[in-house]
């Protein structure tokens, strides 16, 4: 005996919604079809009608077996753009086709395992600081009189974040692990605003070799007073370079914090540590110098920086030195 189902019923059967089911009925493709018993004459018959048997036929056709680049984006976190960028660059195999009226790209599963397995960092980038948990390079953690760091603090999404601490005995943690082990931050930081001058004051340290080095109580009182926002940090080739927008460190004056002071200008690269009444002014020590040039001239210097990677600046200052 043949079974009829009524339109919101083949619409449930096949995991789709009553609107997606009319475009399916009246696709300009008649082979992407889903017929109706009843074309002609549902108006009367108060809807459509549908042989249940062809409704699951369609189904089998209908529904995916691999992954949407959607679904691949879900599942390694990261956007659907990201996942179009790998597949744009040749670093995902994937296919094409219709599904659902429009057309999709498709991973097979095994291909984004094989992704993710070689490249297992990809898509995440480093950050200093995250606003949802409030965790920030080099961060100190305590359990128990001993010290631990944040030493790596890579961002994977917008929700999701990845930091490792080691600690003094150099054991690497995951943050979870941490957690789990008894570790609670030890300083917890206020951002601030951005500030809109132009440039940094650079200090650059020899990388430090242990958690309690006064490197990293240097770094910590940067971080209070100037915020994540306003600073950049890089550790390379042995070397920790530490760029700082223009701040007052309040309440930090040769009277009561003369060695940090001390540090700092045995440590800065560039720009000028000042004391004020009320705390020291860490400056850039750039000044604005006004240049006037034809819009020739200026689109020849602009075009020359970029083809070099570098702004207006940088290529300018580069040329003077």
């Amino acid at each position: 005996m043949i079974e009829y189902i009524n339109l919101t019923q083949a619409a449930q059967e096949i995991g789709i919604t009553s609107t997606s089911l009319y475009k399916i009925i009246n696709h300009e493709d008649p082979e992407k079809r889903l017929d109706p018993v009843n074309r002609s004459t549902h108006r009367g018959d108060g809807g459509y009608r549908f042989r249940l048997d062809d409704v699951l036929e369609f189904k089998n056709n209908y529904v995916k077996q691999d992954l949407t680049s959607v679904e691949a984006a879900r599942r390694i976190g990261r956007s659907t753009t990201y996942v179009h960028k790998l597949i744009r660059d040749g670093w995902i195999a994937y296919y094409e086709e219709e599904y659902r009226g429009k057309k999709t790209y498709f991973i097979k599963e095994e291909e984004l395992e094989r992704y993710r397995r070689e490249n297992p960092d990809a898509g995440k980038s480093e950050t200093v600081y995250d606003k949802r948990t409030g965790l920030f390079i080099y961060q100190p953690f305590a359990r128990n009189g001993e010290i631990a760091r944040i030493v790596e603090l890579k961002r994977v999404n917008n929700r999701k974040i990845e930091a490792k601490l080691r600690t003094n005995e150099d054991q690497l943690l995951t943050y979870d692990e941490a957690v789990i082990q008894g570790w609670q931050p030890a300083l917890s930081i206020t951002e601030r605003k951005p500030v809109n001058g132009y440039g940094y004051a650079c200090f650059e340290f020899p990388a430090p070799k242990s958690p309690d080095s006064i490197i990293f109580s240097i770094i910590e009182e940067l971080f209070k007073h100037a915020g994540p926002a306003n600073m950049k940090l890089t550790n390379a080739d042995g070397r920790l370079t530490v760029e700082v927008r223009k701040c007052v460190l309040s309440g930090v004056m040769p009277a009561t914090h003369p060695d940090l002071i001390d540090k700092l200008k045995l440590f800065m690269k560039s720009g000028e540590i000042i004391s004020k009444y009320d705390g020291t002014l860490i400056d850039t020590g750039l000044l604005p110098v006004t240049l006037f040039l034809t819009e020739d001239k200026k689109k020849d210097w602009a075009r020359r920086a970029k083809e070099r990677n570098l702004t207006l600046q940088e290529w300018i200052m580069a040329r003077i030195d």
